[in-house]
């Protein structure tokens, strides 16, 4: 018996994709070359104008090859966050030079930085920015403060202390006490910047939950392979009734999560102010049936016994290091919270 996904975003996009990564060949140079950082960027900038549904492809397909590289970070995000800063120069000559793979920007956002007009046309910055994916080399690393979006050019940044995380990414601390920028590279002021981070984080966590949903099929996938090709007592794993009673579980999960994602996705590329509890739900649900399919998938290879060099045990990892980014679950329950709470203020006040 074979079993073989139906991806939710098909078409050459999740197709060329699925080759590129599945063949081990996949390297940031490439993705640069391919322009895949100007999928989203507007046609005025030199991108390809496309919609976040067609996006989902690339991100579908490089969850199901548990690709460690900060896709989403660098061509969803941080497009997104220069977009929304669209009236400053700066901003618009590195939305060009995204989308020819002349740059590329690593955001860090809600860090906690501080930065200080100091009266001589320079800002001065104070603070940490943390949890850096710098698993691909970046040419400028974009940070937010309360009010303002700042940029700056990687080589002028300090040492930093280096991470490796469970799927392989390397992300860095940097302290930035005391260096100071140009106060041109502050790209964007005032309510627009809150306003600004959310929608690209809420996005992010869309795009990260679409590449869980690849890892999860995935997954589904192996385990099924598995258990139709390896034999204990002399007969096939997959007549063990146990076993195909928690493949079945595994099988729903990925169905129920894939319907869920795939209408978030879709809500979302056709309206950008959708329901801002949208993102959150999606992402807290997907934390706990990521982790469910994930050690389902581990027991039904051999439990203890299984190596993290077989294809499910990364895409266990890697589905874990999704769930951790542009919010794990508590930050998800707590945004819900809040959410909540201004709801039931706004009805106390009408």
């Amino acid at each position: 018996m074979t079993f073989h996904v139906t991806p939710m975003f098909p078409g050459d996009l999740y197709d060329s994709t699925d080759r590129m990564a599945a063949a081990g060949a996949a390297q940031w140079s490439q993705i640069l070359e391919l322009g895949w950082q100007g999928v989203l960027v507007g046609e005025d900038h030199g991108g390809v104008g496309a919609t976040l549904a067609e996006f989902s492809a690339i991100a579908e397909a490089a969850g199901r090859n548990a690709l460690a590289l900060p896709l989403i970070a660098r061509c969803v995000v941080a497009p997104m966050l220069l977009a929304a800063a669209g009236e400053n120069a700066a901003a618009r000559a590195l939305l060009a030079q995204l989308s020819a793979g002349e740059a590329s920007v690593c955001p860090v956002l809600g860090s906690g930085v501080q930065a200080t007009p100091d009266g001589a046309g320079q800002v001065r910055l104070q603070g940490r920015l943390l949890g850096a994916d710098l698993s691909a080399e970046a040419s400028h690393l974009l940070f937010n403060t309360a009010t303002q979006l700042v940029l700056i050019d990687a080589k002028d940044l300090p040492e930093a202390r280096y991470y490796k995380g469970l799927d392989g990414r390397r992300t860095a601390d940097i302290a930035l006490d005391g260096i100071s920028v140009d106060a041109g590279q502050v790209l964007l002021q005032g309510d627009a910047v809150p306003a600004a981070v959310k929608a690209a984080t809420d996005t992010g966590a869309v795009m990260t939950s679409v590449q869980t949903v690849g890892a999860l099929g995935a997954m589904v996938e192996q385990t099924i392979e598995y258990l139709t090709t390896r034999s204990q007592f002399g007969v096939q794993l997959s007549t063990f009734q146990a076993l195909r009673h928690r493949l079945v579980e595994m099988y729903v999960a990925y169905e129920s999560a894939r319907g869920l994602v795939k209408d978030v996705t879709e809500a979302l590329s056709s309206n950008a102010a959708a329901d801002p509890r949208d993102a959150a739900l999606t992402k807290l649900y997907l934390a706990s049936v990521g982790r469910t399919v994930a050690e389902s998938a581990i027991q039904l290879h051999g439990g203890m016994g299984m190596t993290t060099e077989m294809p499910a045990a990364r895409l266990a990892m890697h589905t874990l290091m999704c769930n951790l980014q542009y919010g794990d679950r508590f930050h998800c329950l707590d945004a819900l919270s809040a959410q909540m709470a201004n709801d039931v203020a706004a009805l106390a006040a009408a």
